[in-house]
């Protein structure tokens, strides 16, 4: 028995019908006869009378939907008492997740914006490292307050503001050919493989998005994580990351160089929050980010192409 079955149960009571409850309840007239079979076959005893009309409980249906009821309503109770809690108490935090590949030092990298956001907002911060997919299937959960994506993320019920740019760059092995170069040109990444994400870079406006839509002539490579070191250091790939050199080598053995500032496109780093629900403590710091004209990871020129 579980609540699920006990709520189909109780909608069929109110509503007179299986097809009705199932209407209601947003799910099919299989679901919610399913969950009557399994609640009658658990109790074993009839909960309804099945006519050419609709359906009317036995008496045996009736006294247990008088149970179901109370029992309906505390556990209403209980899921409000729930989500008002966690509502309170985001309101003393925000919970952040930077969706991007694991990097080599990304957890000081987490820590910094993790400071930066407490520095303005005066509450506790924390900041995990998602997938793009995954990100947004928790802040649907509400385990998130918001998302840090490179690059925009549009999609029905989600909220995406740019809050700054950032230079884009390549990583690459300390040996690669091209790592002597202080800055790296299209051209010249035309002789290498260019490492493609399956999962980030179908999921949002990433750079290799940004510079495949403008049909450059790069060899971009699907690639698995198992793959990458393979890729740097055997086939000398190299894979687009936000340029910011504050963050040091981006992963064990390589160097990151700019990309050329005529070929350089200005990269928004987004927040990405659900239209219906924001916590007060990301409101809070969505309007202090606006006020502060920040930039998470340092200025770049918006203007170049």
């Amino acid at each position: 028995m579980n609540i699920k079955q006990i709520r189909y149960f109780a909608t069929v009571v109110e509503l007179g019908s299986l097809s009705a409850a199932a209407k209601s309840r947003f799910v099919t007239v299989q679901a919610v006869s399913k969950a009557i079979a399994d609640l009658e076959r658990e109790l074993g005893r009839s909960l309804f009378v099945r006519e050419s009309r609709g359906v009317h409980p036995t008496p045996f249906g009736e006294a247990f939907y008088q149970k179901a009821a109370v029992v309906l309503k505390d556990f209403d109770e209980l899921e409000a008492f729930a989500k008002g809690y966690r509502e309170r108490e985001s309101t003393n935090a925000l919970r952040l997740a930077l969706c991007s590949p694991p990097f080599y030092g990304n957890e000081q990298a987490r820590a910094s914006i993790a400071a930066f956001a407490k520095r303005g907002l005066r509450v506790d911060v924390s900041v995990a490292l998602e997938t793009g997919t995954e990100g947004v299937a928790k802040l649907r959960g509400n385990d998130y307050d918001a998302l840090i994506t490179i690059g925009t993320f549009v999609h029905p019920g989600i909220d995406c503001v740019p809050v700054g740019t950032v230079a884009p760059g390549v990583v690459m092995a300390k040996d690669h050919p091209l790592a002597s170069q202080e800055s790296v040109s299209l051209a010249d990444l035309a002789c290498y493989p260019v490492s493609l994400s399956t999962e980030f870079d179908n999921f949002n406006d990433s750079i290799v998005t940004m510079y495949r839509r403008r049909k450059a002539n790069m060899d971009f490579v699907p690639l698995v994580p198992s793959k990458f070191d393979h890729h740097l250091t055997v086939d000398k790939g190299v894979c687009f990351m936000v340029y910011i050199p504050a963050l040091g080598a981006m992963h064990p053995g390589t160097v990151i160089r700019p990309i050329a500032p005529g070929d350089a496109v200005a990269v928004p780093i987004c927040l990405v929050s659900m239209k219906d629900r924001k916590a007060s403590s990301y409101l809070a710091f969505e309007r202090w980010l606006a006020s502060e004209l920040a930039v998470l990871g340092g200025a770049f020129d918006a203007s170049a192409k």
